[in-house]
C-alpha cells in the first residue's frame, strides 16, 4: 500500500506544527478538538431548521456526501497516524494509530463553514473561518493528523457542500421543467 503520509514536506510541516508547543495552546486544543467531532452537525442542523429551512436537503446531502467520502477513503487507504509512523510526536488527549487520511473532523468543520458562509454576516463568517482553521491546525498540533490529512479533509468538506448544492439545484430545475 502506498503511504501518503511520509513525504518530506508533509513530515516537515507536521513537526513544525506539532513541536511548536505552548501550555496555553496545549490547554486550548486538549478540549477544543471536541468541536470537530460529528456531533457538531446536530446543532448546525438545528440552526438550518430554524433559520434556513429551505436548505435542509442541501445540508443533509452535504453531510451524507462528506461522511461517505471520508469513510470510504479512510477504509480503502488505511493510512497510519503520526504516532504509528514517527518518533517524537506530542499528543494531547487522543492516542490514535490508524485511519489518518483524510481528517473527518476537519471535513466536518469546513462543511459547516462552507454551508453557512454565504448565509451569515461577516462577523459570523470570521468566527466560522477561525473555527474551521483551528480545528484543522489543532488536529496536527495534537499529533493525530498530518497536514495532508487536514488539507484533504478541508477540501472534502467544501466539495461536499458544493456538490450537494449543485445536485439540489439541478433536481429543482428539473422539477420546474416537468411542470
Amino acid at each position: 500500500m502506498v503511504n501518503l503520509e511520509t513525504n518530506t514536506v508533509n513530515v516537515w510541516l507536521f513537526y513544525l506544527i506539532n513541536h511548536t508547543r505552548h501550555p496555553l495552546l496545549d490547554g486550548f486544543f486538549s478540549w477544543f478538538y471536541i468541536f470537530g467531532k460529528g456531533w457538531v452537525l446536530i446543532p448546525a442542523f438545528m440552526a438550518v431548521l430554524v433559520f434556513y429551512r429551505e436548505c435542509t436537503k442541501t445540508f443533509l446531502l452535504s453531510a451524507a456526501i462528506m461522511e461517505l467520502l471520508v469513510g470510504t477513503l479512510k477504509y480503502i487507504l488505511d493510512q497510519k497516524r503520526p504516532l504509528s509512523l514517527l518518533n517524537d510526536v506530542y499528543t494531547l488527549s487522543e492516542r490514535l494509530y490508524h485511519h489518518s487520511f483524510p481528517s473527518g473532523d476537519t471535513a466536518t468543520a469546513f462543511l459547516v463553514l462552507a454551508f453557512f458562509y454565504g448565509r451569515v454576516n461577516r462577523y459570523i463568517r470570521l468566527l466560522l473561518l477561525a473555527y474551521a482553521l483551528l480545528i484543522a491546525y489543532g488536529r496536527v498540533y495534537s499529533g493525530v493528523h498530518f497536514p495532508i490529512d487536514v488539507f484533504v479533509g478541508a477540501l472534502i468538506g467544501i466539495f461536499s457542500y458544493l456538490l450537494s448544492r449543485k445536485l439540489i439545484l439541478r433536481s429543482s430545475s428539473a422539477n420546474l421543467l416537468s411542470l
